[in-house]
């Protein structure tokens, strides 16, 4: 079984075992890719040196503009020095089978879970591909299916973050003040804006995002991890493991080396220092999650239904826009908040958004009562 690495700069390539393979990313063909393509050229020239199999990246999806410029920048890239191109968006398949002599390697990550349209895609691009990238999204059984079915070799992410939400637009930067620098993210394309977001629905926060100008992505809280399943990826017919150290300062190639070597990931993962999952590998319990998609605990259940919590000051007050009944001082509330707790409160103070006091607050208003410690945002609100 072999293995893909990300190139970075600041790779030590004599670590690396010659049948190895690299990604190299251009920073406008690449989702997250940072090399121009004086740097991508020279990049591909210096891992040609090494003896190593090396793919360019095609991996954003484009619209018609979009595309007849980033065909433009690909006529710039001396691609003999590469082996393959990897490419999802279909327009991109069909110009490097249309234009190109390079083998294709097809990311069917998204939107690709059957075999009928694996295959077909295969089919499509007679005969020039060179491996199938599939979705993390596959269990054990199905890529096991796969791999007996496809007279191909199939790449699989083993380490990295798992992409949960991607738009074109930029939904960063549109949060910040029209004078702030990292507003112009959009337009200096070797720039990344971060952050982190939260659930409305539920406790869960942390979820990393990231804004370029490609758009804006979510990843899931937890990393991918497989490191420690490589013997059951390779019985299933895995032909290579993909590692992303793209998002880490402290890369561990050492570690992640040894443990493809090995098989063990012992030591790895002590020194590993985020928390990870295995996703759907083990089995694909997809169809419990459907119940959870709404959370249970933010639905209304019963006449008493006052409104919701938006905010809380600490000591102040708790801002309650009324839903249906209407709330006035003297009621006694109950509380549930995202996590299923329940807190019990009296009204003792009441007053609406403008802070003068009032003895009622009805449908449609936003009023502040008094503060009730452990009460979050997003706690549904009931009489008692």
């Amino acid at each position: 079984m072999k293995s893909i690495f990300y190139y970075t700069d600041d790779l030590d390539l004599s670590l690396f075992k010659k049948n190895t393979e690299f990604i190299v990313e251009h920073v406008e063909l690449s989702r997250f890719g940072k090399l121009t393509t004086k740097e991508v050229n020279h990049a591909a020239a210096r891992l040609k040196e090494h003896g190593f199999k090396i793919s360019l990246e095609w991996d954003i999806l484009m619209s018609e503009t979009v595309f007849n410029q980033k065909v433009h920048t690909l006529e710039q890239i001396d691609l003999i020095l590469f082996d393959s191109i990897r490419a999802q968006d279909p327009g991109a398949i069909e110009y490097v089978v249309d234009k190109l002599e390079c083998h294709i390697s097809l990311i069917l990550e998204t939107g690709n879970h059957n075999l009928i349209g694996i295959q077909n895609w295969i089919d499509h691009c007679q005969g020039r591909v060179d491996r199938v990238i599939l979705s993390v999204e596959l269990d054990k059984k199905t890529l096991s299916h796969y791999s007996q079915s496809l007279d191909l070799p199939i790449e699989f992410l083993a380490l990295g973050r798992i992409l949960i939400f991607y738009t074109p637009r930029n939904l960063l930067s549109a949060l910040l003040p029209e004078d702030d620098e990292k507003k112009k993210v959009s337009l200096i394309s070797n720039e990344f804006l971060t952050a982190t977001g939260e659930s409305e629905e539920s406790p869960h926060r942390g979820f990393p995002l990231v804004e370029n100008s490609h758009g804006t992505f979510m990843f899931h809280i937890k990393r991918l991890n497989l490191l420690d399943s490589l013997k059951d990826l390779d019985e299933c017919g895995i032909s290579v493991v993909r590692v992303d150290t793209r998002f880490e300062e402290d890369k561990n190639i050492d570690l992640i080396l040894k443990t493809l070597e090995t098989s063990d990931a012992t030591e790895f993962k002590a020194a590993y220092g985020f928390d990870s999952i295995r996703g759907y590998f083990n089995i694909n319990k997809t169809d419990v999650l459907f119940k959870k998609l709404k959370n249970s605990r933010l639905q209304r259940k019963d006449e008493s239904y006052v409104g919701e919590v938006l905010e809380t000051n600490k000591g102040n007050y708790m801002a309650i826009m009324i839903r249906k009944t209407s709330l006035k001082i003297g009621d006694e509330l109950k509380f549930i908040t995202p996590e299923g707790k329940t807190m019990e409160c009296k009204v003792y103070e009441l007053k609406n958004s403008r802070g003068e006091e009032i003895s009622e607050s009805v449908k449609g208003e936003l009023c502040l009562m008094n503060y009730f410690g452990s009460v979050w945002p997003k706690s549904q609100v009931y009489l008692r």
